[in-house]
């Protein structure tokens, strides 16, 4: 939302803005492809995934788009969102694919590109989840379901360290400490500059099945 519209990027290709004071429609526009992303604003700007993988970036004035970046396609449609990150300049989104994709806010020209899978991913794009980009101190920290947690510098798209943890949720991060839980239920702890496995805790060890 801005202050005064809500903006909507629906599954079947339509972008809209509307007026949060009386709910009337200011406009709508049908794009190429059905979105898969959340929507991040910027000064005059929104910024949207379609299911293409092309990063797209819009009017909020009258949703008109003002550039577009394609990434690599898939066969397949995602079962997760992609998400999408903006700071010094820069969005920054990983697609259904891994990839993580840098481009020039105003130009939408790329600044540099990380693919974190291999080719053969792409016959496993429906059951593959990444979490939700996080940004701290110019690092952005990420995982997936295929045994990955990655910390990348925001900048020039360098990777800092990987560990072998399996979460497609979003890292939550305290002081020098990021906190996730596995697909299997474990909480891990993570020492954020250095990507060391602090503690792990099996959530589920005094859990009963009142059934």
């Amino acid at each position: 939302t801005t202050n005064k519209n809500l903006l909507v990027a629906d599954s079947i290709a339509k972008i809209s803005s509307i007026d949060l004071q009386n709910g009337d429609l200011i406009w709508s526009k049908k794009s190429e492809y059905p979105f898969n992303s959340e929507i991040k604003i910027y000064n005059d700007k929104f910024f949207v995934v379609d299911f293409k993988n092309t990063l797209r970036c819009f009017y909020l004035k009258d949703g008109s788009e003002c550039w577009s970046l394609e990434t690599d396609k898939t066969l397949t449609l995602s079962n997760s969102k992609n998400s999408l990150i903006i700071s010094n300049k820069l969005v920054v989104f990983v697609n259904n694919l891994g990839d993580v994709t840098a481009a020039d806010i105003q130009s939408g020209a790329m600044v540099w590109q990380l693919p974190t899978q291999s080719s053969a991913i792409a016959n496993s794009t429906y059951s593959f989840k990444n979490s939700k980009l996080v940004l701290d101190e110019d690092e952005i920290y990420f995982s997936n379901n295929f045994n990955e947690f990655h910390s990348i510098n925001l900048n020039n798209g360098s990777i800092n360290w990987i560990n072998d943890i399996n979460s497609s949720l979003t890292p939550i991060i305290v002081n020098s400490l990021i906190f996730t839980i596995s697909e299997n239920g474990y909480l891990f702890v993570i020492d954020k500059k250095t990507g060391n496995i602090i503690k792990i805790k099996d959530v589920f060890k005094n859990y009963t099945d009142k059934d």
